[in-house]
């Protein structure tokens, strides 16, 4: 009896497993990636209503600073923080950011961040972004030893952010290239959205100078994966992934460091890691995603729909099915 209950728990290990690295169908991803055209971004606001709205962009409504300028919250006359507002710094490349994002602004997506609204003051050279406020802050401010991202939360993030590459890849024929945990906004349920397009370029896929680029993004994608599985950040020293098993490969082969001093090896020490545990599991299945990522042979890296499609199974099979409405 104990036999056959076992030979019946492994069977139905095996399916699962089988499910995983099943592909979905053609018509269902390219309704998930499809981005909306609703028309050129025309909503302007005046420099005098973000400046009462930002407490005079005083630094106790600043809420984060990157690259190309300054998050700051905006307060609206009911009170509530609605608004995330952008100043942007006076350089080239903010300036090349500001026009790009508004041209983002004529699309829709649930998980690429565009503005609402923009600014120009000619007089004091400002130029200024407006986007939804997302009250769960970036990805980074999860990843320490105070905070914690459930697993639900780890593969809704993990997911809307290959959903949301597949678009800029597929859809707008565009790479982010600078991927990573301080360019993730969350929303509410951790719903995430792909933020900071200053290092942004379009590309030509016929054009040989341009074969490669997407890889980048897929590069960083599972470097991302590896951040928000562990829970720490590339600069903080972790020995294994799993807890229990701190003589296993990892032992040798930290994720903070040896990805990019000796990829190969890396690549070799997760592999084996993944082939010595039963790697149908939800964790291990998404570290398997996450490993064909980062591999050191750019040609090796699978596209972001190869990507989104074996996710999106790990999700449908924790019940967490997307409901095309909110598309």
């Amino acid at each position: 009896m104990v036999i056959c209950c076992r030979m019946h728990f492994h069977e139905q290990k095996r399916k699962r497993a089988r499910q995983i690295d099943r592909d979905l169908p053609v018509e269902l991803l390219e309704r998930r990636i499809k981005i909306n055209d609703i028309g050129w971004l025309t909503c302007r606001t005046s420099f005098a209503e973000l400046y009462e709205a930002t407490e005079h962009f005083s630094e106790d409504s600043v809420i984060g600073e990157g690259r190309t300028g300054t998050m700051y919250k905006a307060t609206l006359p009911n009170g509530w923080f609605l608004l995330a507002v952008k100043k942007l710094y006076d350089s080239e490349l903010c300036i090349r950011s500001f026009d790009l994002e508004i041209m983002m602004g004529r699309y829709s997506h649930r998980n690429i961040m565009v503005p609402i609204s923009f600014c120009i003051e000619e007089e004091k050279n400002e130029r200024i972004l407006v986007y939804h406020y997302m009250s769960n802050g970036r990805v980074s401010d999860w990843l320490n030893d105070t905070t914690t991202l459930g697993w639900p939360a780890v593969i809704r993030i993990a997911l809307g952010v290959a959903r949301g590459l597949c678009c800029l890849h597929h859809s707008l024929h565009m790479v982010h290239l600078s991927i990573g945990p301080e360019s993730i906004l969350l929303g509410n349920n951790f719903e995430p959205r792909i933020s900071n397009f200053g290092m942004a370029i379009f590309i030509d896929y016929d054009l040989d100078k341009n074969i490669g680029f997407d890889k980048k993004d897929v590069y960083d994608f599972g470097t991302l994966l590896f951040e928000v599985i562990r829970g720490k950040a590339f600069g903080q020293t972790s020995k294994c992934f799993s807890n229990a098993n701190t003589n296993g490969p990892f032992t040798t082969y930290t994720y903070a460091t040896n990805l990019f001093e000796d990829p190969f090896g890396f690549y070799d020490a997760v592999d084996k890691c993944l082939n010595e545990i039963e790697f149908e599991d939800e964790v291990s299945a998404l570290l398997r995603v996450a490993c064909d990522c980062v591999h050191p042979l750019p040609p090796k890296r699978p596209t972001m729909l190869e990507v989104y499609s074996k996710m999106s199974n790990i999700w449908e099979r924790d019940g967490l099915f997307e409901d095309s409405s909110t598309f």
